[in-house]
């Protein structure tokens, strides 16, 4: 297998891990009945150390070069990812996994990324860029159609999966700004543990933290803390194989994927309170017409890549 299969199959089983993690933060919130709060924050922790620890030496350096400025980064950065998950896993126990992923990360979250891209890194929105963002949208909405009125639900649910992916997306574009002086492993093992951490205090002022009253609570949160540092570890492993264009594209398929998942869980528990959406057909098309929108922003014109041989072409 060559360089760049091996790199499609690393960022689909990225995709994969993601699509379960959602299920499983699912089947927390919904069938375990573990706080928000505590999914939110515990996972992403044991996540970070995880990633953390994998190479001590170079995460110890890594922080004693960071400063003052550098772990005031780090927070704020940690505050946007935590506010953003803990709307996206409240989204989900509202909605559902496969909306939530359709609407959120595999849709909206790469329009707000674009937009917001355009307006603090200068990067101009362009032609195919627009089309692209115009697909998303239509989605979007297809999403979010209710099939038997022929109007638009939009409740709590859904407004939590959009404006998690606001934030995400800024927090997106932050962390961008931030790899120009970081190291991305490092990077997002901090990101990971402050997010948690941020989530937990948050948790804490408010009195709004419940703890498990069993092991087996402690349990799932401990198994659900492997899916940020493999999902991550993954996806990035895949962007030196494919280049970023590529990888995105194909991560976001973690929405449809999300649907998959739901209905291999409910294959072998038919009695597990899994929300699929109204219409698994309908989603699926609003997923792939949305994936259209994201194959097409992640397209890089041909000027923009002439004499490169790694260029856009080349790429997908």
């Amino acid at each position: 297998m060559d360089v760049r299969r091996a790199g499609i199959a690393i960022v689909l089983l990225s995709a994969v891990v993601v699509a379960f993690e959602s299920v499983a933060v699912e089947g927390a919130l919904n069938i375990a009945h573990i706080d928000v709060f505590l999914v939110s924050a515990i996972p992403p922790m044991i996540g970070g150390t995880i990633l953390l620890g994998i190479q001590p030496r170079r995460t110890r350096q890594f922080a004693a070069r960071l400063g003052t400025a550098g772990w005031a980064r780090m927070i704020v950065l940690g505050t946007l990812v935590g506010g953003g998950v803990l709307l996206w896993f409240d989204a989900v126990s509202r909605i559902g996994a496969s909306k939530e992923a359709i609407l959120g990360g595999g849709s909206s979250e790469v329009l707000f990324v674009v937009l917001l891209s355009a307006l603090f890194l200068g990067e101009r929105l362009k032609k195919i860029e627009a089309i692209g963002s115009l697909l998303i949208l239509g989605g979007v909405f297809v999403v979010l159609t209710n099939t038997t009125t022929v109007s638009l639900s939009i409740g709590p649910g859904e407004i939590e999966a959009i404006v998690s992916s606001l934030i995400l997306g800024c927090s997106v574009v932050y962390t961008t700004h931030l790899l120009h002086d970081y190291d991305l492993a490092r990077l997002s093992g901090l990101e990971l543990l402050f997010s948690g951490i941020v989530v937990l205090a948050a948790g804490a002022v408010l009195g709004l933290l419940k703890w498990p009253s069993d092991a087996n609570g402690w349990l799932v949160l401990v198994l659900i803390g492997l899916f940020p540092a493999v999902g991550l570890g993954t996806y990035n492993s895949g962007l030196p194989r494919v280049g970023a264009s590529l990888t995105a594209v194909l991560f976001a398929l973690s929405g449809i994927l999300t649907v998959g998942a739901q209905l291999i869980v409910l294959v072998f528990a038919p009695s597990a309170e899994i929300i699929l959406p109204q219409s698994v057909p309908l989603a699926v098309l609003g997923g792939a017409v949305a994936f259209v929108g994201v194959y097409l922003l992640n397209r890089e014109p041909k000027d923009a890549t002439a004499g490169n041989p790694r260029g856009a072409e080349g790429e997908i």
